[in-house]
């Protein structure tokens, strides 16, 4: 799921917010000290279910984890958030089948938030249901389609070994699993989260200009009853945050460079193509893609454990990621990136997918 900015996606000055390292900001706590995060053995597999919200950069995060030799992708969810999930998962099917990719389950959830009424604009969300305006392959065809919660429950529940969660949009769908079966988190073995602005303001200005929520990340503004319970379910949980990810953006030329890759990593290029064109400007963001490389790399970034919760009441700070003053850490927080390895990252993997 993402967080379109016309005026914060794509250009590269205001992107640039850099974590405060004393002081407050907007009215915030001031950032703790962070540490590196460990690196992951490269010699394993990692089971993941992959969550997004239709947005473009979560598509080439997609693609990003399915060129990625060590991840196994067990099922592909979609939540409410960017896109329509009914539309968007039968792009996402037709998109799969045209790149030769077979096997994995797909699932849709509700086109609502577990409470409240935040939203994408229309103007957006209907963009963003074929990839941000590519052309879609196979438009004939109709593929199955399960129930994105009852998809988690069972991919979890038949997993031999504890699977990783990655969610790049609304947390709506993991919120609804949860809330079926409880018993799934035993089998859960990381949450990893893009989402919330914790010491830096927030974007919803960006694609509404007239709100007057200046502290909340789209994710999380979306549905922030279910960011809540994702927050209070005692899940080993990573946020990779605005802090974070303002921290990185991508030029022309870095997205060129994945070309050396093969068709996941042309369509990753060609998202980004588009995404340019879409919104202008010569630098783009890397929310959700960026959150898959520090996922399967904790090394690039370093990281704070957070007391952390989010607030549900509609107004002007409906969304907001908070700490919680004297709280005990419930989140695993990527506050400092290293842009430069984070970006060779990206072309190492999609260079890594050639045929």
């Amino acid at each position: 799921m993402t967080r379109r900015l016309p005026g914060l996606l794509l250009i590269a000055g205001i992107l640039a917010l850099t974590l405060p390292t004393t002081g407050c900001s907007a009215g915030r706590s001031a950032a703790p000290p962070v540490t590196p995060g460990a690196p992951r053995d490269p010699g394993t597999v990692l089971p993941v279910i992959f969550d997004d919200d239709g947005s473009q950069d979560g598509t080439a995060a997609l693609a990003f984890l399915l060129s990625h030799p060590g991840v196994s992708v067990r099922a592909i969810t979609i939540s409410y958030g960017e896109a329509h999930p009914d539309v968007y998962v039968q792009h996402v099917a037709r998109k799969l089948d045209n790149m030769g990719v077979e096997g994995i389950p797909l699932g849709a959830g509700r086109d609502a938030p577990l409470a409240g009424s935040n939203a994408f604009p229309d103007w957006l969300r209907e963009r963003s249901n074929n990839f941000g305006g590519l052309p879609i392959p196979n438009a004939d065809q109709t593929y199955p389609v399960q129930d994105a919660a009852e998809l988690i429950v069972a991919t979890v529940n038949a997993s031999p070994e504890p699977i990783t969660l990655f969610i790049s949009g609304a947390q709506t769908n993991l919120a609804e699993a949860l809330r079926r079966n409880g018993d799934i988190a035993a089998n859960i073995a990381a949450v990893y989260i893009m989402g919330g602005a914790v010491y830096v303001p927030g974007n919803i200005q960006g694609l509404t200009p007239d709100s007057d929520n200046e502290v909340a990340e789209w994710n999380v503004y979306a549905d922030p009853q279910a960011a809540k319970e994702v927050l209070a379910s005692e899940l080993p949980l990573y946020l990779v945050p605005l802090d974070a990810t303002n921290q990185v953006t991508l030029n022309a030329e870095d997205i060129q460079r994945w070309r050396e890759g093969g068709p996941t990593a042309d369509f990753a290029v060609e998202i980004y193509e588009r995404a340019l064109e879409n919104f202008g400007g010569s630098n783009a963001a890397v929310w959700d893609l960026m959150t898959a490389a520090v996922m399967l790399d904790p090394s690039l970034c370093r990281f704070a454990s957070l007391p952390l919760d989010v607030i549900t009441a509609e107004g002007a700070t409906s969304g907001q990621t908070v700490v919680v003053e004297g709280g005990t850490p419930n989140v695993t927080v990527c506050l400092a990136p290293d842009a430069g390895r984070i970006k060779e990252n990206f072309r190492q993997v999609f260079s890594a997918a050639a045929p």
